[in-house]
């Protein structure tokens, strides 16, 4: 109607006319026109997102360069995710919100959904996440195999990165269901934990993620050099020290992130 104001965006800014396809975050630099029309994230973090897609862009090339097939298809993932904050707040802004506390029936499906929402329309924790990620595809394939324990640096900052969405995660489960049902669907009330959960539950959580994500890269890594030793993502067999050595870091960087954002990062 005549005379009516422009849409208006959740940080109270006005959105432009002209429509800019949320499909647009994936292009190198889209975000920077999405902002323009849809100004869902502050600009300092826009540039942040901006510099990590560009960061992510640079890993491919370079691993393209050295022909690692590995650290490519990382590279490429890693740019779609760092893509994804955007894009979400876009097409769905605050639609993460509108859920009812304290719901009826809890399932597997319906929580992880909700939590992988969670994870991504924050941006600020979805990009805090990603600035260790895109480090290591930058780092991972060109220096990985030429510095002795390097890999370890690489595993902490991947524990950092899964720590801080783990704990966003657990935030987002407890907060909507509660923790006691959420403890009786996972069965953990047999085991009592509820007494210790206020200092050690968004920890406990942290580390088991960690542990179940770093074992299954362990897993992948091991099969695919039993299935092909020489094989195209340059991966050998590595001793049993040097796996345990990729846990203990991850696990040390999942901690870091869960103390940063517990009692330092309050904004997070």
């Amino acid at each position: 109607m005549k005379g009516e104001g422009a849409p208006v965006t959740s940080n109270g800014r006005h959105r432009s006319d002209t429509p800019i396809p949320a499909f647009a975050a994936f292009i190198p630099f889209g975000t920077l026109l999405i902002y323009h029309s849809y100004p869902v994230m502050s600009l300092g973090w826009v540039s942040l997102a901006v510099m990590l897609k560009s960061i992510a862009l640079l890993s491919i090339c370079v691993n393209v360069i050295a022909n690692d097939l590995l650290w490519i298809v990382l590279g490429i993932w890693t740019y779609i995710i760092v893509c994804m904050p955007l894009y979400v707040n876009v097409v769905k802004t605050q639609s993460v919100t509108i859920v009812e506390k304290n719901c009826d029936g809890i399932s597997f499906t319906n929580l992880f959904k909700m939590c992988s929402k969670a994870v991504f329309s924050d941006y600020r924790i979805s990009l805090t996440a990603k600035i260790p990620l895109v480090t290591q595809v930058l780092v991972g394939g060109s220096i990985l195999y030429e510095v002795f324990a390097a890999d370890w640096i690489i595993h902490a900052l991947a524990g950092f990165g899964i720590g801080v969405i783990a704990l966003k995660a657990y935030r987002t489960a407890v907060n909507n269901y509660g923790y006691s049902p959420l403890v009786s669907y996972f069965n953990l009330d047999k085991i009592r934990i509820s007494r210790v959960e206020k200092k050690t539950g968004p920890l406990g959580f942290t580390l088991f993620s960690i542990v179940v994500v770093a074992s299954i890269w362990e897993i992948f890594e091991r099969a695919v050099y039993l299935m092909s030793p020489n094989n195209a993502f340059r991966i050998g067999m590595e001793p049993f020290w040097n796996i345990t050595g990729d846990i203990v870091f991850a696990i040390t960087g999942g901690t870091v992130a869960w103390y940063l954002i517990k009692c330092k990062l309050k904004w997070l």
